[in-house]
């Protein structure tokens, strides 16, 4: 293909036009650049993907605007958007520069982190389902045990407070270990009619602890009309509770947890706090398997949340602003809709 001469303008190569509807035509990026290192020609694909009105822009200029490298680029690069690109370069035979070709290979990317989040989805049920039974011999023996201190004569109130939250420590646990198998084999849960101010009561005792050693603010605000919720209460104290330490972790001094009623007896509960807030880009991964920010998290706790309330019936929304802080909202259905009458 050759074409006598090119200037810094917008004006078609000459050559074919054949040859230049397949190269306007084509999905992949295709840049030219002179000896200068300024883009002479390029194709819609690459004006798409780098922006618009960039003929005789220096390519260094072009690079610190559309490209965001990231720590996981490994082979290709990261443009502004989030899209992953290969880019290849080669030289022109004819004429000084250079052509740059960009190809979008995000959906790829993508797939392939979902093939392997699959694997790790499968290995993570069957080492849960092992581990659950290897805690749960020694859980069973330190329940029974205190248990039995429960029943000890001539306790005082405060040994009484103990052992009731170390029982309550040890139901935790318990969840714990049945959401894990909920998220990663699928298992269902059995909701029943929880009086919600009781359960209240439990969240707050649960919550307490961390809040305070956070430093934090903490404040519950139930405007529930009925008092009761037909609801899985302990898996959703453990949901809350995962979102109140999230909203710690993320430097919040203020949380505030509010319960509203919905039609047919449904619940919504909400998470709010004014802690670091997310990117556009981390919230929308926010909820998916091993996506994670911080250094030693596990990418669980939200997929975790979202396998729970799905469970339920329900649904789960997330806002956040860089800064401002994120507010998670549950919507529990009311009995008649999670047993589908």
């Amino acid at each position: 293909m050759h074409y006598s001469n090119y200037q810094t303008c917008a004006v078609r190569p000459q050559i074919p036009l054949s040859e230049w509807d397949i190269l306007s035509s084509l999905p992949t990026a295709l840049v030219i650049l002179n000896a200068q290192g300024r883009i002479v020609w390029l194709n819609p694909s690459a004006e798409e993907m780098l922006g618009y009105g960039l003929l005789d822009s220096l390519w260094l200029d072009v690079i610190q605007k559309a490209f965001v490298p990231r720590d996981d680029d490994g082979h290709e690069v990261s443009l502004a958007d989030g899209r992953r690109v290969h880019v290849a370069i080669s030289s022109l035979d004819s004429l000084p520069g250079i052509l740059i070709t960009l190809t979008d290979i995000t959906a790829s990317r993508d797939y392939e982190k979902a093939k392997e989040n699959d694997k790790r989805l499968v290995s993570i049920g069957t080492m849960t389902a092992q581990l659950a039974h290897q805690i749960r011999t020694p859980l069973a023996s330190a329940m029974l045990y205190s248990e039995h201190l429960s029943t000890l004569p001539n306790l005082d109130n405060r040994s009484q407070t103990w052992i009731r939250r170390l029982q309550e420590c040890h139901a935790s646990i318990e969840q714990q270990i049945q959401d894990l198998l909920l998220f990663a084999r699928g298992t269902s849960i059995e909701p029943k009619w929880v009086n919600m101010d009781l359960w209240c009561t439990q969240l707050i005792q649960r919550a307490q602890p961390y809040v305070e050693s956070y430093s934090a603010l903490f404040k519950v605000h139930n405007h529930l009309m009925h008092k009761e919720g037909f609801i899985h209460g302990e898996s959703l104290i453990g949901v809350v509770l995962n979102l109140i330490i999230n909203s710690l972790q993320s430097e919040a001094i203020e949380i505030d947890l509010t319960l509203a009623s919905m039609d047919d007896s449904g619940i919504q509960i909400s998470v709010e706090d004014n802690g670091t807030g997310m990117t556009e880009e981390v919230k929308t991964q926010a909820f998916s398997p091993f996506y994670t920010t911080k250094a030693q998290g596990t990418g669980l706790g939200l997929a975790v949340v979202f396998a729970v309330v799905k469970a339920h019936g329900g649904t789960v929304s997330l806002e956040s602003e860089k800064g401002i802080g994120t507010q998670v909202n549950l919507y529990l259905p009311g009995r008649n809709k999670v047993l589908g009458t």
